[in-house]
């Protein structure tokens, strides 16, 4: 059975949220504050972590913060009050899986962990590293990038457009699609932030090299590897 660490202080919130988890099957692990949702996560080793921003203790983003530096690969769902746009890119820069506004039907949010459970279970079949040319291969695990031999540390939202990019190489991936499938959702804020995200892994690959990230008017990103080129 899939177990999920749920963390909020509200406990009428608590209750109500913990039973839809229950009845759509999952075992479900209670944090009331920041401070346990960390050591309940250390002890408990959760399949997926369900979390409040704002909690006595420690915050949301503090909790997830500690968890990324040691554990690239367990999903963090954010459900939180806060609704500023801000507060959602902030939680994918700490490299949460998906920010769940709490005015949401219960529905929605039991919807959301089983779409983000189903994508983590196709992960778990990749191998650690992928080749994307001669001197430029990419470990999802560990989330590096390595150029002729010089390693860079990708950032956990760099990490997931990367990879939705190269399981489609040399095809071009729309950006709705790389929004839904790397963030969960289709805010506004997620297609700003793709943007971002891809500038920066852009900025990674060599210039005039024989890999690219090309932006196509209409049809979205593609990764492109030139054959039978050199990059030396």
């Amino acid at each position: 059975m899939v177990k999920i660490l749920y963390a909020e202080d509200d406990a009428m919130q608590a209750r109500t949220c913990i039973d839809y988890l229950k009845r759509a099957g999952y075992k479900v692990v209670h944090a009331a504050d920041g401070e346990q949702a960390l050591w309940l996560y250390r002890r408990e080793t959760p399949d997926l972590i369900l979390m409040d921003v704002i909690m006595p203790k420690m915050s949301g983003f503090e909790v997830a913060k500690k968890i990324r530096e040691e554990d690239f690969s367990t999903p963090i769902l954010f459900i939180s009050s806060l609704t500023h746009s801000q507060h959602a890119i902030d939680g994918f820069d700490l490299g949460a899986n998906d920010y769940i506004r709490k005015e949401v039907l219960l529905d929605e949010v039991v919807a959301r962990v089983n779409r983000c459970l189903k994508n983590v279970g196709m992960l778990k079949v990749e191998t650690d590293f992928v080749r994307i040319s001669d001197n430029i291969s990419f470990n999802p695990i560990r989330r590096y990038l390595i150029i002729k031999g010089e390693t860079n540390q990708l950032t956990p939202m760099e990490t997931r457009v990367l990879k939705i990019l190269c399981l489609k190489k040399n095809q071009y991936v729309d950006k709705e699609e790389l929004v839904k499938e790397g963030w969960g959702n289709d805010f506004k804020e997620s297609y700003r932030y793709l943007d971002k995200v891809i500038a920066r892994l852009r900025k990674y690959l060599p210039k005039g090299g024989a890999v690219e990230i090309v932006t196509s008017w209409g049809r979205g990103f593609g990764l492109m590897v030139k054959k039978d080129s050199n990059e030396s």
